[in-house]
Formats: structure tokens, sequence, C-alpha cells
């Protein structure tokens, strides 16, 4: 039987692509996913493969370049994945299930004037879509400070953290700016009805009276435009409540040490009510004249995956049960992962404990079992030659020390974060509250790096209530260093009679006594940083005629170096 062909759009920061997203590569259709380290849009793309669709066939994931206005993702990536669905499934029209801002990106292409002579689209469904705004946009754009729920601010948080790392004086220098400059479509998210209080007894400030204006969102939502978007394409959508969601935010004057910072006013109070997903109230997520169907209790970054909600979708779809197949009876739970990133010219393998994983907070016991042994993980690079952007993930973390191994590719300054994820509380239920979530935890160290450079570090972690802790293995780097010196000497003629050397001590630790590197760490802070010394200077003696391996020596020396004299 021939059906139309889905694509789904996802929500924001839903879509990974960072030579894209840090502005190295332009806009492309190619080298999308989702992102590595959360859960986002698996179950989704399980259940429609179970009913017999196939990916890249019938079946397609339109992801896009969330950080931009909604009608530049949809002229520049949209209209390309409908015209690729299309002539896959060779057919004229598609359905298009957008989460989030998804379907605000779905609804720019179907409201655009471009629209009548394309004709593409059999139905949208949209799911948690903020088609009036939500209220959690306002600190994300006016104060660069984003909330929301755990998948959004994790993915918002690793991009931030590269964008800090690769950009360092623009980002560092004002995120607010950064922000409007970098990531422009979070206004699109603004609330196109008032929602900020103020004064004493408080009062709605207008929206008309406000600097933070979502302008495409109070356009496409007028009545005129609501009844050109439902007279085209049918809409149905798909809405979750029962959680804390942000309703209003009490605000006081803005701050007078920033021009854009909370412009409207620096919030003071946050106030919540049942009715929303999380993220978005409930009548926000909903369209006049929309066929917009009875709201289920599920939260906004669950919703793509929910089995509530795609039991709702292949309804719409007229997909009988018994053809949905093995459908999931139950929202998987959230994986537990450590994430360790680094911004640098290095490979990256991170040696695992062994032991068993971690239980998330709140639940008793351990994870899954698996085997008690130590195991090595190689990142994975998300960059290209010269620009590693370098990612390890690793699922179902296990407590303890993670030694990271850096190998230095070329010049340059190193950065290393590490955060867990998946470890939150799950979403409020409940009409009441006045606490937001806290950002993400992202722990960083940084030096530099020298091509052949070997670098240690260890990350720590005790429990998933725990930020991961990054600490330069100076013992490990030190010995990898002399270990290379002596080679480098003994290729020249033998330690002994390659160059004088007076100290005994340095005299073992490049013979390679095991306990010789040691006894050189163990030494007063002083004759410490004077015999790292005496190897810098054999480095430049004895392997200066190969520059660059001298150089990876010396830089891991110096960095032992300073380590110990701070």
């Amino acid at each position: 039987m021939s059906r139309l062909p889905v694509i789904f759009i996802p929500g924001f920061t839903g879509s990974f692509n960072l030579p894209v997203l840090l502005d190295w590569r332009g806009p492309t259709l190619n080298g999308w996913n989702f992102p590595p380290f959360v859960d986002y849009g698996k179950t989704f793309l399980q259940t429609f493969t179970q009913a017999g669709y196939r990916r890249n066939r019938d079946l397609f994931v339109a992801f896009y370049d969330w950080r931009k206005p909604v009608e530049e993702s949809a002229r520049r990536y949209l209209v390309g994945w409908i015209d690729r669905a299309k002539k896959a499934a060779n057919a004229s029209k598609v359905i298009i299930i957008g989460h989030s801002m998804g379907g605000l990106v779905a609804r720019s292409y179907i409201q655009s004037p471009e629209y009548p002579a394309r004709n593409d689209v059999a139905h949208l469904i949209t799911l948690g879509t903020p088609h009036r705004g939500s209220a959690e946009a306002y600190t994300a754009w006016a104060g660069a400070e984003p909330h929301a729920d755990e998948t959004l601010r994790t993915v918002f948080a690793v991009y931030l953290w590269y964008l800090r790392h690769i950009h360092p004086i623009q980002t560092e220098l004002d995120k607010v700016k950064t922000i409007h400059t970098q990531v422009p479509g979070v206004r699109d998210l603004l609330p196109v009805e008032d929602y900020l209080l103020s004064g004493n007894p408080p009062q709605f400030k207008p929206l008309s009276s406000m600097v933070s204006r979502n302008v495409w969102g109070e356009m496409a939502n007028q009545v005129t435009a609501i009844t050109t978007l439902t007279q085209r394409v049918p809409v149905t959508t798909i809405t979750g409540v029962g959680f804390n969601t942000l309703n209003t935010i009490l605000v006081g004057p803005p701050p007078d040490d920033h021009p854009l910072r909370y412009a409207d006013g620096v919030p003071l109070q946050r106030h919540y009510d049942a009715q929303g997903d999380g993220t978005v109230l409930q009548r926000m997520a909903t369209v006049p004249q929309a066929n917009n169907l009875p709201a289920i209790t599920v939260s906004h970054g669950a919703l793509p995956d929910s089995p509530q909600a795609l039991s709702l979708i292949f309804r719409e779809l007229g997909i009988a049960p018994d053809v949905l197949g093995a459908a999931p009876t139950a929202a998987p739970s959230p994986t537990p992962r450590l994430i360790i990133m680094t911004a640098s010219p290095v490979e990256v393998e991170v040696e695992v404990p062994a032991g068993q994983p971690l239980a998330p907070a709140g639940v008793l016991g351990a994870g899954e079992k698996r085997a008690a042994r130590r195991r090595r993980v190689r990142a994975r690079n998300y960059g290209h030659t010269g620009k590693a952007l370098n990612l390890v993930v690793i699922d179902n973390p296990t407590a303890g020390d993670y030694r990271l191994m850096l190998h230095g590719t070329d010049y340059g300054h190193v950065a290393i974060g590490a955060m867990l994820t998946g470890t939150g509380e799950p979403p409020v239920l409940g009409g009441v509250g006045s606490t937001a979530a806290a950002e993400p935890m992202i722990t960083t160290i940084e030096s530099e790096v020298a091509p052949t450079t070997a670098l240690f570090y260890t990350c720590t972690i005790l429990s998933t209530s725990d930020t991961p802790q990054l600490q330069f293995d100076a013992r490990s780097t030190m010995a990898a260093a002399v270990d290379r010196l002596g080679m480098a000497m003994s290729e020249r003629g033998g330690v002994l009679g390659a160059a004088p050397i007076g100290d005994d001590r340095l005299r073992s630790v490049l013979s390679g006594e095991p306990a010789a590197v040691e006894a050189i760490m163990a030494l007063p802070p002083i004759e410490r940083h004077r015999a790292i010394d005496q190897l810098i200077e054999l480095c430049k003696d004895m392997v200066g005629d190969d520059r660059e391996r001298a150089l990876g020596m010396i830089t891991a020396l110096a960095q032992v170096r300073n380590e110990i004299s701070r």
C-alpha cells in the first residue's frame, strides 16, 4: 500500500551538526543527526520503522540550524527535505510532524507566499509547539540563561561550551549579545501575549511596549494568517499537560550595566501552573480552527517518544494498532551519561573504570549489569582537519576515576569539559512553583598542546548527583614525557654517551627505572621545579634538531612544572 512520506522536524536543539552550528560550514542537509548524548527521537524512529516505514525512503528527519529564525530554517532546510522526500517516495505531498520549534518551521513554510505554488503538505501534526510562544524563552533571550526541559538545556549547554572555547573573546565579553547574534531563533519562541508582571501591585507589561518581542509570531498568529494556515493544510495539535509550566514572570527594573540584558526587567519571581508540559502552556500550544486533540500527561521533551503521543499520531495517519506492531508501552527512562568533550587539536581516549553503572538520582539500585572490566573509548571528532571537536559519550557511567589520554595533533589551546546528563529529576507535576531548573554544570580544565604531546587527566565521578571533577595527572604526563626523552637520547648514542648528566636522579629517570619518576615528583617543590627544568634543557639539546618531537616533550614537561608550581 502506497503512503505519503513522513517528515519529522525536531525541536529547538534537536539537530546536531557542530561545524554548521559553529559557522565553520554553510547551510547543508548533510552531516546532521540527533545529538549523540540524549535519547531524543530514538523511540519515534523505532516505532515508525516497526510500522513498516523506511528511513530516507518514506521516513525523513528534517534536521535544521535551530539557531536561525524559523523563516530561514524553513527556506534553507525544510524545503530541501521536502523535495528529497517527495523524490525518494515518488510522491507529490508529504506529512509533517513537528515537535516544539519544528512545528513553527513547518508553519513558516506553509504560511509563506511561496507555498501555494508548491502545495505539497497533506497534513501538519505539531507536538508541544509553542504556537503562541513560551515564557521560558525570555530568560534565554534576554539574559542568556536558558532553562526549560533537561534535553534542551543539555544540548544548549554543550553548544555554548564549544562556542565559548572556539570564539572566546566574543562569547565571554558579552553573553547576551552572543545569543542575539548567534542564536536569533530563540526570539521566535517568545510569547505573543502579555506575560511579564511589574510594579506593586503587579500588573502586566503590555507586549507592545516591550523590547524583546516575537515579531514573527505576532504576524503568524493574526486571524487572517491562521485562516491561511488551516485552509492550506489540515493541522492537528498534540499537547502535554499536568506539569509545572512557567506562566508569568515578575520582573524588576532593567540592570543599568548592560543595554540588552533583561531590557524588559530582571526576573524576580517565576509563576507556574499545571496547564502545560513543563515548557509550553497548553493554551499556547494549540491553534484556533485546528484539530486540537485533548491534552495528554506527557512532558515537553518526551512528547516525540511517548507512547501516548505516538498512538495519537498513528491514529491521525490512519494506521491501525495491529499494523503499528510492537509499539512501546511506556516511555523510556533517561539514560545517565558522562560526556567528555574537547575543543582542541588533540585525539582523545578515555579509560573507563571497572564496576557497575550508577543509579540515577531517586532510583534504588544500579543500572543494567555489565562486565566489571576496564575498557577504552575513543572520542569521535565532530570537527575537521585542524579543527578537532571531540566527544566521548559513556552510557550508564560507573563511579570512579576515568583516565583521559590526549595526544596532540597541532599547536594550540586545550579545553576539556565533563558533564553528567540524564540524571535530573523528572518534570514536576502540580500547579504552583517558584524555582527554575538549574543550568547543567560543565567542569572545565585548560592547558596548551603541541604536536606529539601526550597529556593525561583524571575525571572523577562519585554519583549521578555530583558534578564530575577534572584534574591534571602530572605523574602520568611526566612519565610519558621522560620515557620519550630517554628513547630519543638512546637513539643518539645512549643516555650516558649522549650528554653529561650530573644528577643521578635524572640518570635513573632517563634510564627507565620505574620508581625514578615517583622520586622526582616527591622532591620539595623548588628541587622538583629545578629537575624538570633540567629535563626541558635536555630536550632542547638532545632533540632540538627534531623540533616537533622536542616541542611535544617540552610542552608536556612545562605543563607538569607549571602545575606543581601553583
